[in-house]
């Protein structure tokens, strides 16, 4: 997998024990499992997925879903003009399905937890 900034390590470590693990997609051997041609946009867009879990403050999911739909699925080819998203719809989106997993994870290593 991408080896990412010093910066960003720590929580794509995190994201992996959480999120990564449980995911539908992952291979026997543990890694990414998605079809070739289909990119998850947990390692492609790690450092807006930070930045944006980053910069919420709040105990409602909803905020931070909120801020990845503004960060990362307005980006995504995967969505359309009206911000309908098959894939999203379908729980075929790593980074939508497990996100509250995704947050977990960001937060703990934000606060000093080793996020295991």
């Amino acid at each position: 997998m991408t080896a990412y900034a010093e910066q960003y390590q720590a929580y794509w470590d995190a994201i992996q024990r959480r999120a990564c693990a449980v995911c539908l997609d992952v291979a026997n051997d543990g890694t990414c499992g998605l079809p070739i041609g289909r990119t998850c946009a947990l390692p492609a867009q790690l450092p807006v997925i930070v930045t944006a879990i980053l910069g919420v403050t709040s105990d409602r999911m909803d905020d931070y879903v909120t801020a990845i739909e503004r960060a990362v699925c307005t980006q995504c080819a995967e969505q359309d003009a009206d911000g309908a998203c098959a894939r999203r719809q379908r729980a075929e989106c790593g980074l939508y399905t497990y996100l509250p997993l995704v947050v977990d994870a960001i937060e703990e290593v934000k606060s000093g937890g080793d996020a295991q």
